[in-house]
């Protein structure tokens, strides 16, 4: 157990001694990776509510017409019809 533990001691030591060089001082301030990622975050994110919003108000436009189209369609059809073309099928006659 002593020299286990000796060993252990003198490779410390000589890991020490290995990096007792001159230390790397950086000039400049790193950047960031994360910015980019922030950047795209902080255009896509109200880019992609804005868009889903403006599509949406065009969908529900496009609704609303089609849905006045349909009781224009259907009021024309309302009523009574005076022509023998439009009378019910059990008047017709079957040969």
């Amino acid at each position: 157990s002593q020299n286990t533990n000796d060993t252990q001691t003198e490779d410390k030591e000589s890991e020490e001694e290995e990096f007792d060089g001159p230390e790397y001082i950086p000039k400049r301030k790193a950047k960031n990776p994360m910015v980019k990622i922030g950047y795209a975050w902080m255009i896509g994110l109200p880019t992609g509510i804005i868009g889903f919003v403006l599509a949406k108000r065009e969908v529900d436009k496009n609704r609303l017409k089609q849905l006045r189209v349909r009781q224009r369609m259907k009021r024309s059809n309302d009523g009574d019809y005076e022509g023998s073309r439009y009378r019910g099928a059990d008047n017709a006659k079957l040969d």
